[in-house]
């Protein structure tokens, strides 16, 4: 994955230029909208194609900053399309380095919200339950919109090369056990080396540029940054209550304590007036005296 910097545009390719002004103009809640260019080989018969998507974080924000980073780490290169079905989907993401999908086993991210339907040439995050997105993604090949319940949210769409897409392999069919297509499991532990031994015609991402958007290694610390305040929200739910109460419980023994001084400070002062003056009256709280102190009714 190569980022394009910022050229001269009289250089850029055709699909640059094509769409860079209008994804200039989408300013969203989610940042702006960009644009990314894949290359891909051994499409049906062995030739070569390209396409372009168009992400767009106001869709999906936290799939699209897991699709940048992906990119930035050059993750869909050599990737290959190992679950293409016919009018349904075409599936990659699956690194054919099985220490790379390792890595990313427990990277899970949160769900977004589905705000637009997988019509076809949306590209969403496959998952297998709430909150299991990583790094598959799919780009629907006809009308998906009955995934839109499941909570597959898009994140693109293809905006240039659909018909590269409709010549992804599709020989293989769905994956197995349900197919005879790959295994995913063999892919993430053995990698491309299964996947070119058994299933040589699957056709893959030879390379990715994206349009440059902030700083490299953004998406990755932003991330990072959500990762860590996701994992602490649970136990501060249940840490923040206990402070709560405790800090009521302490605020209101340091208010008896300081009456207790008070009341003390009060009667020390009175004792000491009565001391120096001891003809005057003792204002002090009066002790409390027996039945028996008290005076008795007059006698008749």
């Amino acid at each position: 994955a190569r980022s394009m910097g910022d050229q001269d545009p009289a250089n850029l390719p055709s699909w640059r230029t094509s769409y860079s002004t209008q994804a200039a103009e989408q300013k969203t809640n989610g940042g702006s909208s960009w644009l990314a260019h894949f290359t891909v080989r051994n499409l049906k018969g062995g030739g070569s194609g390209n396409f372009t998507i168009s992400v767009q974080p106001h869709w999906a924000p936290v799939g699209a900053r897991r699709f940048r980073r992906l990119l930035e780490e050059h993750f869909f290169d050599q990737c290959r399309f190992f679950r293409v079905v016919k009018g349904f989907m075409a599936q990659f993401g699956i690194s054919g380095d099985p220490d790379v999908n390792t890595k990313y086993r427990g990277k899970t991210i949160a769900d977004d919200i589905v705000k637009f339907t997988n019509q076809r040439g949306r590209v969403s995050f496959a998952m297998s339950g709430i909150d299991s997105r990583t790094t598959q993604i799919f780009i629907s090949l006809g009308d998906n919109r009955f995934l839109d319940k499941q909570g597959f949210a898009p994140f693109a769409e293809v905006v240039e090369g659909m018909e590269t897409i409709d010549l992804l392999y599709n020989g293989y069919g769905e994956g197995a056990p349900r197919g005879q297509g790959p295994d995913q499991n063999g892919i993430q532990k053995v990698g491309n080396e299964y996947l070119e031994k058994k299933f040589p015609l699957l056709s893959y991402v030879e390379s990715v540029e994206f349009s440059s958007l902030g700083s490299v290694g953004d998406a990755a610390r932003a991330e990072e940054l959500s990762g860590v305040a996701s994992r602490l929200g649970p136990p501060m739910m249940v840490i923040l209550p206990l402070l709560l109460v405790a800090l009521i419980c302490m605020i209101r023994i340091c208010c008896k304590v300081c009456r207790m001084f008070c009341e003390e400070d009060q009667d020390d002062k009175a004792k000491a007036h009565a001391k120096t003056n001891p003809d005057s009256v003792y204002l002090g709280k009066p002790a409390p005296c027996a039945e028996d102190d008290y005076p008795a009714e007059p006698a008749e």
